[in-house]
Order: C-alpha cells, then sequence, then structure tokens
C-alpha cells in the first residue's frame, strides 16, 4: 500500500499545528495516522528528494515543510 498521500496529509498538519518539528514528531504522529513504522523512512527519504520536505539543519535538524506546498 502507498502511504504517500496520508503521510502528507499528515505532514501538513503538523505544519499547520507547529510550523517547524523534529523529526520524532513524525514518527509519533505517523501512529496516530496509521502509517507502519517501517513506511516512515522510505517516506521522509521520498518526500525529502521531492522538496517537500525540508531539513533545517542550522536548527538541529528541525523539520518544516517546503512553503510552496503550503
Amino acid at each position: 500500500m502507498d502511504y504517500s498521500e496520508i503521510f502528507l496529509e499528515m505532514l501538513q498538519f503538523l505544519h499547520i499545528t507547529y510550523k517547524k518539528f523534529p523529526k520524532f514528531m513524525i514518527e509519533v504522529m505517523a501512529d496516530n495516522f496509521s502509517i507502519p513504522s517501517s513506511e516512515i523512512k522510505p517516506l521522509i527519504k521520498k518526500f525529502r528528494k521531492e522538496g517537500i520536505l525540508l531539513i533545517l539543519k542550522n536548527e538541529g535538524y528541525t523539520i518544516t515543510l517546503n512553503k510552496r506546498i503550503d
């Protein structure tokens, strides 16, 4: 099953709620959105490659969504 759409919904929820969030929040919220833990790492990689997820390295690897996705 492809969890990309559900993952994007979850990321949008996190972004609306927190704007910036640590990686562990994705792992915590994935359970609430019924995304298996084995899917999280590949989805993060996919969304980073597509430019949807941005890692803010100067902020301790905090994550946010690309502004063009809002």
